[in-house]
């Protein structure tokens, strides 16, 4: 651990830290996983030592417990919590501290109106609750949805609700301004009238919005944050060199990292019902791995010249001759908390959804190296509003069907998917769509997905 690290990490434990401090401090454990590992311990050395100043010995008392530092004096120390629970919420909310503030006496700001799936509270206390109830009264911290059919609604006291839609995390807080920071996922808004010096503040690694009052659906990627307003007005300012639009409803606009991709206002409407995956790019891909047509052609290809069964001129000759043929790329499933998933953004190049009828079929093209069983599902919203629900699909091996090298083809129709409320299909928008496999060690690849109407 370098020497600076050290002692910042020594400051945030016994609470003599600044926040000109705590921001480097927040900078260095963001873009360095080595520095987090680092510093969570060096907490847990802090605790050792602080527990034989205080007469104990280490190891005779819980190991799953530390103390949280409260004053400058150690032997002034007496809450306990969860040393797992603490190391986990210490990164998490040094990464958002122009949000969460440690401290004592943590007014509720809202209640958890519902949620569906894995869902993780980190409270600005440090503890980490798995096991939500719809209903509980939160303070300001960290929200985590966990897996791609999940999703949890948060209702602030002003009856402002916002939905995360997963995996999705944010840090919400309230301390007489709204404030979230959403670091990944999807997030829809339903924000009630606020005051104009104090309005509701998001930001993303991409982009800072600002919201008085509206209804407002965003999107934070590896790459870029998508925001579309249905209601109202909305303050979009692009962080990578501050310039701002004021987006207005039925609009969309879409601000990224890099400075020199368009950002402009677009119209939202109207959906299209039919839609194909843009596979020669990883613009679409949400999570996995993306791989340009022809990868494995051009392997082999390769092997072919190196072992001298083929020249190459040939070999460039026989690439560039499929290439005219086939230009689509293709996404093979990526390790995730819930198993190996492909997970693909739902627009057209235009950038608009498709909103499903009774007569939508989806239409999915991949490759398997193993009979298992997968899941399949779409995230839908409004067809001029908020989040709406989840559907989803168990499909087995031998529905697949797969042929000897892998490959399937599976169609089914938008009524044989089947969500965990009463809600149909019929008239949503879909946002996202996925794929997984229970097992993080099994390959599959996804070629093609389409919606199609009649």
């Amino acid at each position: 651990m370098s020497d600076e690290l050290k002692a910042l990490a020594r400051a945030y434990g016994d609470e003599t830290i600044s926040a000109a401090e705590l921001e480097h401090l927040n900078r260095m454990l963001q873009d360095n996983r080595d520095a987090r590992e680092q510093f969570l311990r060096e907490m847990n050395l802090i605790d050792s030592i602080e527990e034989m100043a205080l007469g104990g010995q280490p190891g005779l008392r819980d190991q799953n417990l530390v103390s949280l530092p409260a004053t400058n004096s150690i032997a002034s120390r007496s809450t306990w919590v969860p040393w797992t629970s603490l190391a986990v919420a210490a990164v998490a909310l040094l990464v958002f501290t122009s949000f969460v503030w440690l401290s004592s006496g943590n007014p509720t700001i809202g209640t958890l109106v519902a949620f569906q799936g894995p869902v993780r509270w980190t409270g600005q206390d440090g503890i980490v609750d798995n096991d939500l109830e719809v209903g509980a009264s939160l303070t300001g911290g960290t929200m985590e949805v966990l897996a791609a059919d999940a999703w949890a609604s948060f209702r602030f006291h002003d009856s402002s609700r916002v939905t995360l839609s997963g995996a999705a995390e944010a840090v919400l807080s309230d301390r007489g301004q709204k404030r979230l920071q959403l670091d990944h996922g999807s997030m829809s808004a339903d924000v009630q009238p606020q005051p104009t010096a104090s309005p509701m503040i998001v930001r993303t690694p991409a982009a800072e919005i600002e919201v008085l009052g509206t209804q407002f659906n965003v999107s934070a990627r590896t790459i870029d944050t998508e925001l579309a307003v249905n209601e109202g007005r909305v303050r979009f300012l692009r962080s990578s060199d501050g310039k701002a639009l004021d987006v207005f409803a039925e609009h969309r606009a879409v601000a990224s990292l890099d400075p020199a991709e368009d950002f402009s206002i677009q119209p939202l409407g109207p959906q299209v019902t039919t839609w194909q995956s843009r596979l020669d790019s990883d613009s679409e891909v949400m999570h996995g791995y993306w791989k340009p047509a022809l990868f494995e052609l051009g392997v082999k290809l390769k092997q072919s010249v190196a072992a001298g069964e083929t020249t190459e001129a040939e070999a460039l000759a026989e690439y560039q001759q499929a290439v005219r043929l086939d230009r689509q790329g293709s996404v093979w499933g990526k390790p995730s908390r819930i198993g190996c998933l492909v997970w693909l953004d739902v627009r057209d190049k235009d950038g608009r959804r498709v909103q499903l009828t009774d007569q939508s079929r989806l239409r999915i093209t991949g490759r398997i190296f193993a009979p298992v069983d997968l899941e399949m599902g779409v995230s839908t919203y409004e067809a001029e509003g908020g989040f709406y629900d989840k559907f989803s699909r168990a499909i087995t091996a031998q529905e697949l069907n797969r042929s000897p090298e892998g490959k399937f083809e599976w169609v089914a129709g938008a009524g044989d998917l089947l969500p965990k409320s009463g809600n149909t299909p019929t008239g949503s928008v879909v946002h996202d769509w996925w794929c997984v496999a229970e097992s993080n060690t099994v390959k599959f690849e996804i070629i093609r997905v389409e919606i199609l109407d009649r």
